[in-house]
């Protein structure tokens, strides 16, 4: 199936679909997002979890695009201060 082609700039764009929120980050999929909404465990021995906040609109899941941007600095943050730890 041919993806749709995503012709707004993304970086402007306050609230981002499913669809978007991937072309925005340049990688995932429905259930990448599905399970950051959920939450992932930072590290097995930790009970630490982050969560992808997303909002609902009927039946639609939309991501603000500066929640994704926190969500991945955080991810990121946690991950480093685990190795260098």
């Amino acid at each position: 199936m041919k993806k749709p082609e995503i012709v707004c700039d993304l970086n402007q764009k306050k609230w981002l679909n499913l669809q978007e929120a991937i072309a925005y980050l340049g990688f995932g999929s429905k259930d990448t997002f599905q399970s950051w909404r959920e939450g992932i465990r930072i590290h097995s021995q930790s009970n630490k979890m982050i969560f992808l906040k997303s909002y609902k609109t009927g039946k639609n899941i939309v991501y603000k695009r500066t929640d994704i941007d926190n969500f991945m600095e955080e991810y990121q943050r946690v991950k480093l201060n685990l190795k260098s730890a």
